[in-house]
């Protein structure tokens, strides 16, 4: 008896694994399932294709609309400004059609998107809670880029720790570029100061060491001459005529003057080089001297003192 019920059970597993391996084939051999997933496929492909060339018509008329504003040629401050806002809005199209295409295609395969879009909404507020950096770095970026605290080519010091040329501004990074090539991202939400020195125009500070043997007269009026030749020489770098400060200081073996020049923005590295240049060459040509450390050998003396007496 119990022989027969254990064949019993063993033939009902065998027909339940038939029948399963069964519908299985059959759902393969489905023509019309098939034929469904087909048009499926073709439909979210035509939806990709149109959404990217959309992108592309989208992002290439934000370019060209930003490239027909009238800026003037010597207005480098509307230029940045212009090609940070150009790039904003090609990346908004960008994101915008990217969720338009991922809804789509969704709903293309039968996925609810009237209750993933209200779900999404009660999740985003549980989420929102444990990415407050997150939310804080997107708020951070809308109002760098709405107050225009900063731009693309503007070159900047953040938190007074990283400086370099701003190369992107996004609405939660922002990049810059350091003198050696290095590309520094940072959050956003983690940008408490900003110095800007794109904003409004530079001035280069250059301080010259004299001895204090030079008749100062003499000094003032050299480094006037210099000045007015450097201004004619490089007449596109400064915007107003070379200032002679005066006396800046007394060091241990020289008298500092200080000139000041007027430059257009970020240029003032440069302007100090050849100042630095110039003024040497001048000061050489008219034998003032610019002191520089030197060290003086002492030989030692010999002392008597203790030393025994001769016999002789």
């Amino acid at each position: 008896m119990a022989s027969q019920n254990t064949d019993t059970n063993l033939s009902t597993v065998a027909d339940e694994t038939m029948d399963s391996v069964n519908r299985f084939v059959a759902y393969f051999q489905d023509t019309e399932m098939w034929i469904g997933l087909g048009i499926k496929l073709t439909g979210v492909a035509l939806i990709i294709l149109a959404l990217y060339v959309a992108s592309r018509i989208l992002t290439s008329m934000v370019q060209r609309v930003f490239a027909m504003r009238k800026i003037k040629e010597h207005d480098i401050v509307t230029q940045r400004q212009n090609e940070t806002l150009s790039k904003l809005a090609q990346n908004t199209i960008r994101y915008v059609l990217g969720l338009i295409m991922i809804l789509t295609v969704l709903g293309q395969f039968g996925v609810n998107i009237a209750g993933l879009i209200a779900s999404a909404g009660v999740a985003g507020l549980a989420i929102s809670f444990g990415a407050q950096n997150l939310v804080k770095d997107v708020i951070t970026g809308a109002f760098i880029i709405f107050e225009n605290q900063y731009k693309n080519g503007d070159y900047v010091n953040l938190n007074q720790q990283v400086d370099g040329t701003v190369i992107e501004v996004g609405i939660r990074t922002t990049k810059l570029k350091g003198l050696n090539g290095q590309v520094t991202i940072i959050p956003n939400g983690q940008i408490m100061q900003v110095t800007n020195y794109s904003l409004e125009n530079s001035v280069a500070v250059v301080d010259i060491g004299v001895a204090y043997e030079e008749d100062m007269a003499k000094v003032e009026q050299a480094l006037k001459e210099i000045a007015k030749t450097v201004e004619e020489k490089y007449h596109d770098l400064f915007i107003e005529p070379i200032t002679l400060a005066g006396v800046q200081s007394l060091g241990p073996s020289e008298v500092v003057y200080r000139l000041m020049a007027e430059v257009p923005p970020t240029q003032h590295f440069a302007a100090g080089r050849i100042l630095h240049k110039e003024l040497k060459a001048g000061l050489d040509e008219r034998g003032i001297e610019i002191p520089y450390p030197r060290t003086v050998m002492m030989p030692p003396t010999t002392s008597t003192k203790g030393a025994p007496e001769n016999a002789g």
